[in-house]
């Protein structure tokens, strides 16, 4: 991994996940990009906004300018003589969120999105959305979402959570995972939620299987397989994440129209509000 893209909007969330990217950066030794996208009054789709004067929107974009470097000055700060200081390169750019992201990601080629969870009221929620939620349907690389006073510790543990009804989809994303779990020496540990009691026998066999090829392909053995009996598959993972001695929850994610999102929010959704583990998405093909 070498290059991290951390998003703030200078909100106290935010600064906490910059802080946990930062330090992982420090971690992994990678290359960081603090990233702020100030919203256009004019492109918020609520009536009595009116675009800013130009004096106003300058004078703005000067201040988050002030602020982003702050926060630079601060991470740097924080580094212990001799250890590794990341280089840190700071955007600031209006426009939406997903955009700005999007074309940072591309310009800098970067490997992983660190975001806070948005803290904000029923009324911001509606107003601009959960950036956390939007950056995740948009997303074409790995998306780390932070909660709010989660601190950065070495992570011994990472559970990829999925229901393994798609084999090659899910050998695809563990491949990623363990690039990522490799730079940190982290295990992986294989969850699947059933209350299938009856075909457990055959799952596991299947399992076996899925870590043989892993173990052969990617070189890695620090990865192992746990079947969870629970018939709701955000109670069980929940149960992991408190009592399985897992420090980071990955899953996969594939966005969905608002359709599909009324009848039925995604595990990677409900994980998000539900867990309070760092949350590592992968992005699926949206086809």
């Amino acid at each position: 991994m070498k290059t991290i893209i951390l998003a703030t909007d200078f909100s106290e969330s935010s600064r906490n996940a910059v802080r946990f990217g930062y330090r992982l950066a420090c971690f992994i030794k990678a290359k960081v990009v603090i990233v702020n996208a100030m919203i256009i009054a004019a492109e918020i789709p609520q009536t009595g906004f009116v675009t800013w004067p130009d004096e106003e929107f300058d004078g703005l974009l000067k201040d988050y300018e002030v602020e982003i470097k702050k926060i630079k000055a601060e991470l740097e700060g924080q580094v212990m003589p001799g250890a590794f200081c990341p280089q840190v390169i700071c955007i600031n750019e209006a426009g939406r969120l997903t955009e700005v992201i999007k074309n940072a990601t591309v310009a800098y080629n970067s490997d992983l999105v660190v975001i806070g969870t948005h803290q904000g009221g029923l009324f911001s929620r509606l107003l601009i959305g959960n950036h956390a939620e939007q950056l995740m349907d948009a997303a074409t690389g790995p998306l780390l979402i932070v909660k709010p006073g989660t601190i950065f510790q070495p992570l011994k543990k990472i559970a990829f959570a999925t229901e393994f009804k798609n084999p090659e989809q899910d050998l695809e994303v563990i491949y990623r995972l363990i690039t990522f779990a490799k730079s940190l020496n982290a295990e992986i540990l294989l969850a699947h939620i059933s209350d299938d009691h009856e075909n457990a026998d055959s799952l596991h066999k299947t399992m076996a299987e899925y870590l043989l090829e892993l173990s052969n392909k990617a070189d890695y053995p620090h990865i192992y397989y746990r079947l969870i009996y629970n018939s709701k598959t955000e109670e069980g993972l929940t149960w992991l994440c408190e009592h399985g001695q897992v420090d980071m929850l990955a899953m996969a994610h594939r966005s969905r129209n608002l359709l599909a999102e009324y009848f039925g929010v995604s595990h990677t959704k409900k994980m998000n509000k539900l867990s309070g583990l760092p949350l590592l998405v992968f992005p699926l093909n949206k086809n």
